[in-house]
């Protein structure tokens, strides 16, 4: 009965742009009230929940994942399941060096009684970064040609010094440097991906090569309980260090947002005591020097690990039964997921796609707005519609695993969308979030962030944003090294920065604006032409028309960029 209800309107009007179709109208029309969608919807999810994450679900995927995890180590092997022992040669003598460059940075702390005078040339050039900041502000407010161009070039002189006295402050502090600093963590990204989907020896060899060297030099220290790593400090360090190279007139967003961020971290490391970064270091290097000692057994045929003894052949066997399965047993999940849903209506279909995808992909980042929610909605919706998205290929890994035919997966485009290999991380086997497809999270958080999921669902659905046609996004924040997406995807446009919701209530923003309390950002035009200023007020960052009229809530662009096909 339910399903009468339902009435499927898939591309009831639509409009081609490039390779895809564009849903415009309404993707469904919904009957039921949305509470009663509410309470379908969440009886079907907790009879699933019931089903397929029974006690001890969770804790034998933690068994499983550990074990195929092993020592941490990465262990490179060749097409045909063995050693690739030449890569493993090649890189012992690296790690060597590794841990002699860690030890040479352990004693030039130990010298140290504290780091006084590099905190003291923060300050500075935190001083310095602002005054930069305040050039854009009076570039942007100035509206006389001459006065502009002044301005510009007060900037770009200032801005070539800083860049100078930056450039040594970072090579001074070795001890927060990366292994073979700088790192340009945007090649490595561009060389595995040209090579990790190899199936021949020279290619895999040279993928083993490449991402090798990534585990080596994308490492940090650490505490000892083996929290507060600074893996991503340095990372930030070195693809700042290696802007510096850029010639701008201004501080662009990204290098602001960047070295923010980093200047923030090294703070705080400069805060502690040498003794501190000490210990850090040593711990760092006593794992490498465990990561040595493994490789060298690796090489010679026989690894000893927690007091048992393996011939190199048994411990691949051991990894490799490790990783069969771990995969079998989340394959066989999502596996058993997808036939579970196949058999609901397509609106719960619809709602258990949205709902994982945005639980796992977003969580509650975007607060009660849940804007960048509504977009990934929206794109999920976008790629229903688009071949490259909504099917299931034979070679791909849960094809066998579903036991269907071709044309049966075909009728499963909502499902397929989310499964797709490649497109949302968390459905890797090897990727925790996993666990989220067959066993969603039940706390009072999650029960609350999956309500807000199904409304969201529920609207667009109904009403989707024919004119944001976004097909993929990143967020460049959570991104190793800052890598920018946006210089790979180069088939696909950025979509315009927008505002986030008009501010209720901005008498008092306006009042510091008017005064001009507050730091110039940047300033963006969305689609429609319109210029919008990005401002920071003490601690809050709000965005408003070029007038100071009007104010809104600020989208993080590091956070979020959304991609479309060029039309």
């Amino acid at each position: 009965m339910f399903k009468s209800l339902l009435l499927l309107t898939l591309m009831t009007s639509v409009q081609s742009f490039g390779s895809t179709e564009k849903i415009s109208s309404q993707v469904m029309s919904i009957e039921l009230s949305e509470k009663k969608v509410m309470n379908l919807y969440l009886n079907k999810l907790n009879t699933f929940s019931k089903t397929y994450c029974k006690g001890g679900v969770e804790e034998e995927f933690w068994k499983k994942y550990k074990n195929f995890r092993g020592n941490g180590n990465f262990i490179p092997l060749l097409p045909d399941g063995k050693l690739d022992k030449s890569t493993v040669n090649r890189f012992i003598p690296e790690l060597e060096q590794k841990k002699k460059w860690i030890d040479s940075q352990r004693e030039i702390v130990k010298k140290r009684k504290n780091f006084k005078s590099e905190y003291k040339k923060l300050l500075e050039l935190q001083k310095e970064f602002h005054s930069l900041l305040l050039f854009k502000k009076e570039y942007f407010t100035s509206s006389k040609p001459e006065e502009r161009s002044l301005i510009r070039n007060k900037s770009k002189y200032k801005l070539i010094a800083f860049r100078n006295d930056l450039k040594k402050y970072l090579e001074s502090l070795s001890f927060l440097q990366s292994y073979k600093f700088p790192v340009d963590h945007f090649d490595l990204r561009v060389s595995y991906d040209k090579y990790k989907s190899s199936e021949d020896v020279v290619g895999k060899r040279k993928s083993n090569e490449v991402y090798f060297f990534r585990k080596i030099v994308q490492d940090g220290a650490q505490d000892l309980n083996h929290k507060r790593s600074d893996r991503f400090l340095r990372a930030t360090i070195d693809s700042i260090y290696l802007g510096l190279n850029e010639n701008t007139d201004f501080i662009s967003e990204d290098f602001r947002f960047d070295l923010k961020a980093a200047l923030d971290a090294i703070k705080w490391h400069l805060k502690g005591k040498p003794k501190k970064q000490f210990i850090r270091l040593g711990e760092w290097s006593e794992r490498v020097d465990r990561a040595i000692t493994f490789y060298k057994m690796l090489r010679d045929g026989k690894v000893e690990e927690e007091g048992h003894s393996f011939s190199t052949d048994n411990l691949l066997q051991n990894r490799a039964k490790g990783r069969y399965i771990l995969k079998d047993y989340v394959l066989s999940k999502e596996a058993d997921s997808y036939k579970f849903w196949m058999n609901q209506s397509t609106l719960m279909q619809a709602i258990y796609v949205i709902d994982t995808i945005l639980f796992n992909e977003v969580g509650g980042l975007d607060g009660r707005d849940a804007l960048e929610r509504r977009d990934v909605t929206q794109v999920v919706i976008n790629r229903l519609t688009d071949p490259e998205y909504n099917s299931i290929d034979p070679d791909e890994s849960i094809f066998d695993y579903l036991k269907l035919s071709e044309k049966e997966i075909a009728k499963n485009p909502w499902l397929n969308v989310m499964f797709k290999e490649g497109e949302f991380s968390f459905t890797y086997f090897f990727i925790p979030g996993n666990l989220r497809i067959y066993c969603p999270d039940m706390t009072r958080t999650g029960k609350f962030l999956r309500r807000e999921n199904v409304s969201i669902a529920l609207s667009l659905l109904q009403k989707p944003n024919v004119d944001f046609r976004a097909l993929r996004y990143f967020s460049r924040a959570s991104m190793l090294g800052r890598v920018n997406m946006a210089k790979i995807w180069s088939n696909f446009t950025p979509v315009s920065e927008r505002p986030g919701l008009k501010v209720k209530r901005s008498h008092y923003i306006k009042g510091l604006y008017k005064k001009g309390k507050y730091t110039f950002l940047y300033d963006f035009t969305d689609a429609q032409g319109n210029l919008f200023q990005v401002l920071k007020f003490k601690k809050n960052i709000y965005v408003t028309d070029k007038q100071g009229e009007h104010f809104y809530k600020y989208r993080n662009r590091h956070y979020f960029r959304y991609f479309e096909h060029p039309l």
